[in-house]
């Protein structure tokens, strides 16, 4: 079962040496890291890596691009995932880029499977001149599905991470009546049916 994994995203301004949100306990250890830039997330994931990181994922923004690099920069020491989407959610997160480089007001939520957490103790909120995003711990997917479909009215975007595999995402997409996009973390050159939870 991997133990330490760290989720990065891209948000104006951020550091990357600073946990956005991080959730600990027996199960391991889950944080929250944001780039300013993509450019930076080489750095990040070679010093994340070099710290004992076993696992980390990539939001949806980063692409398949710089998932290729994140992986050739983790040098096999490290899985690494990223965010993609299914065909029902492509018309979704197309309007969603679209509105988000028109500097609409949008709101996002990234639902992070960790064992043994509480969705409302381990939870963060980051406000942004357009929006936000809001960063939820969940004990397992069927929590996962219940939060989304509480917040599903208000979000434009949803991230699933710390989930088996892309079966996990059909829950989620069941709670929100495929209202909103749901991205899941996918994984390159191996099934992710036999990975474990961070």
């Amino acid at each position: 079962m991997t133990k330490n994994r760290v989720i990065i995203y891209e948000e104006a301004g951020a550091d990357p040496q600073a946990d956005v949100l991080s959730v600990e306990n027996h199960h391991g250890r889950t944080r929250v890291r944001a780039v300013a830039e993509p450019a930076q997330l080489v750095q990040l994931v070679t010093e994340l890596t070099g710290k004992g990181v076993d696992r980390i994922e990539l939001c949806g923004g980063f692409g398949a691009v710089w998932h290729a690099r994140a992986r050739q920069a983790a040098g096999g020491q490290a899985e690494v995932g990223a965010i993609y989407y299914g065909f029902e959610s492509l018309p979704g997160v197309a309007s969603y880029k679209e509105r988000f480089e028109a500097g609409e007001t949008l709101s996002e939520a990234f639902l992070i499977v960790h064992e043994g957490a509480d969705p409302e103790v381990n939870r963060v909120v980051r406000e942004r001149d357009t929006g936000s995003t809001t960063f939820v711990a969940v004990p397992d997917e069927a929590s996962a599905a219940a939060v989304a479909g509480k917040m599903a009215g208000d979000l434009q975007l949803i991230e699933l991470y710390g989930a088996p595999g892309p079966d996990s995402a059909a829950p989620v997409i069941a709670a929100v009546d495929a209202g909103v996009p749901v991205g899941v973390t996918a994984w390159a050159g191996a099934s992710p049916a036999g990975r474990g939870r961070g």
